[in-house]
């Protein structure tokens, strides 16, 4: 399985989880504060993946980018003719 798939894997399970708890607390004033430290570490989990999930969208847009663009300055080169 591809990185970024995994990683989409994982996000989407943490911010299931993430808002099937806040949906579930939501309701209830009295949240201890153990609860509110998980909720509030799981949406830091999904803020850093979602983060890193973009930095590496960004890395192979630019390596895409680099790619083609080296493509096409290797393809303006002349080249000398062998015969003379």
């Amino acid at each position: 399985m591809h990185v970024l798939t995994r990683l989409n894997v994982i996000a989407a399970a943490v911010l299931e989880f993430r808002n099937a708890h806040v949906l579930k607390w939501s309701g209830e004033i009295d949240m201890t504060e153990d609860e509110q430290r998980k909720i509030r570490e799981r949406e830091e989990i999904a803020a850093r993946v979602a983060a890193f999930r973009a930095t590496q969208e960004k890395f192979k847009r630019e390596r895409d980018e680099y790619f083609v663009s080296t493509l096409e300055n290797a393809r303006k080169v002349e080249r000398p003719s062998l015969w003379p």
